[in-house]
């Protein structure tokens, strides 16, 4: 014998779909979603059925659906086709605005670490928008830092390869000056890269809010992280990981 599949009263329908009652009486004044039975007492009673189709009816209210169109849409035979599409568009957009969210999550955390660390005011605008346009110039000179990157390994794998090749071909001479001219244009791209970032860079420091340029061989030598260097500030003396901050 086949189980009675659970029957939910109005309220708990309502409960369930996070909507009022009123609005579910409201969908059966309008045929759109009529009760699977009434009972006794003339309590209205919903299947799971009925309660798929409200929730799919109140989502459609939410994207400014009339009761109207969705009544057309419910009997429309390619109704189903038609909200296949209406569901796919609206979880692109969707992706879109999460993807859009992420990025502005990021830049407040960045921003918000920024404005800690350097002990500014967050009533002093001025400051607020010059730090934005600083990050935002910061992020871009690490984009094209990684370019450069990608650059300087292109020419070491072409440099091996190369010598490589002319070993095959017993070519030793061919071989070690391929290896020179590699050396000496990786050794050359490193070094202006090295002294292209620091030109551009300075730090703070999270003790005292000193902004500061170290000597370009304690940048080069000391540890550091992609947002970090850590140094000695010049005006407190404190050793630490400073913040890293375009000039």
């Amino acid at each position: 014998m086949k189980a009675m599949s659970q029957k939910y009263s109005i309220g708990e329908v309502a409960k369930k779909l996070k909507m009022t009652p009123r609005a579910i009486r409201f969908y059966d004044q309008k045929n759109l979603v009529k009760p699977e039975f009434i009972g006794e007492n003339s309590y209205r009673y919903y299947g799971e059925e009925q309660i798929q189709k409200l929730e799919l009816i109140n989502y459609l209210r939410q994207l400014d659906f009339s009761i109207k169109q969705i009544k057309e849409l419910l009997s429309d035979q390619s109704g189903s086709d038609s909200l296949q599409l209406l569901f796919q568009k609206q979880i692109m957009e969707n992706e879109s605005k999460i993807d859009s969210l992420e990025q502005q999550q990021k830049q407040l955390r960045r921003l918000s670490k920024t404005i800690a660390t350097q002990k500014i005011d967050s009533n002093n605008l001025v400051d607020i928008a010059q730090i934005m346009k600083k990050e935002t110039r910061l992020t871009n000179l690490r984009k094209r830092m990684w370019l450069f990157s990608v650059g300087i390994l292109l020419i070491e794998a072409i440099g091996i390869f190369s010598a490589y090749q002319f070993k095959q071909i017993n070519s030793l001479v061919a071989m070690i000056i391929s290896i020179v001219i590699m050396l000496v244009l990786v050794f050359g791209s490193t070094a202006f890269l090295t002294k292209y970032y620091y030109n551009q860079v300075k730090y703070v420091c999270p003790n005292c809010g000193t902004k500061f340029v170290p000597s370009l061989k304690t940048f080069i030598f000391s540890a550091h992280t992609p947002k970090f260097r850590k140094l000695e500030c010049p005006h407190c003396h404190h050793k630490a990981y400073c913040l890293e901050i375009t000039r």
